[in-house]
């Protein structure tokens, strides 16, 4: 439902390119050969960063920083306001 919701209220900017949306197991997240990094990630119910799969959060942490530019920061929906995760290092 997040994701139809925001892309119900932003379909402006992504019509125009400045906001994109994936729905895929983090594990399997990469850029695609004709997208560029970007600059902000959010994640909404990815439960390898909410605790629900510890052993597995680091990769999905690699994953996401690797799809953004440096200094590319990454928000999850953990209440308002919404929750900053430290990226490693790229």
């Amino acid at each position: 439902m997040a994701i139809e919701q925001l892309m119900s209220l932003s379909a402006d900017l992504i019509d125009t390119g400045r906001l994109s949306t994936r729905t895929m197991p983090v594990e399997k997240l990469m850029l695609e050969p004709h997208e560029k990094p970007y600059h902000l990630a959010f994640a909404v119910r990815v439960g390898v960063l909410d605790g629900r799969h510890p052993a597995h959060r680091e990769l999905a942490l690699r994953r996401i920083a690797a799809m953004l530019l440096p200094g590319g920061r990454l928000f999850i929906d953990g209440g308002d306001p919404l929750t900053e995760l430290a990226l490693p290092p790229q």
